[in-house]
C-alpha cells in the first residue's frame, strides 16, 4: 500500500469528507442506531439543506448507509470502526488540548473524555 498513490488519495478523501465538524455531529448523532433525516435534524440543528448535502457526501463515499422502511429513509453507520476511529481521534485531541491549554476548556475535555 506505501506506493499506491490511489489508496492514499482515498483515504485522503474519506478523511476530508468525515473531518468537518457538521459531519462529525451527524455521525456521532447516529452513533450505532438507525435515525431518520427528521430525527438526525432534530438532534443536530442543522439546517434540512445542509443536513441532506452532509448525508449525500457521507453516504456516496460508504461512511454511511441506508435503509427505506415506508416513507421514511434511514441512515446507519455502514462499518462500526468508524465511530471506534472517532473515539480514538477524540480522546488524542483531549490530551493535546489539555497539554497546550488550548481549544478545550476543563469541562469540555472531561464530556468528550467520558468512558475512559
Amino acid at each position: 500500500m506505501a506506493n499506491n498513490d490511489s489508496f492514499y488519495e482515498y483515504y485522503s478523501l474519506i478523511c476530508r469528507t468525515i473531518t468537518t465538524p457538521s459531519r462529525l455531529k451527524i455521525i456521532e448523532t447516529i452513533g450505532r442506531n438507525k435515525m431518520n433525516v427528521s430525527q438526525i435534524y432534530e438532534a443536530t440543528g442543522l439546517s434540512r439543506s445542509n443536513l441532506s448535502n452532509h448525508l449525500g457526501a457521507l453516504y456516496k463515499i460508504g461512511v454511511l448507509g441506508r435503509e427505506k422502511v415506508g416513507n421514511f429513509i434511514y441512515y446507519y453507520i455502514s462499518h462500526p470502526e468508524i465511530l471506534k476511529i472517532i473515539k480514538m481521534m477524540m480522546d488524542l485531541v483531549v490530551k493535546i488540548s489539555k497539554d497546550r491549554h488550548h481549544f478545550l476548556n476543563e469541562k469540555e475535555c472531561e464530556k468528550n473524555n467520558d468512558g475512559d
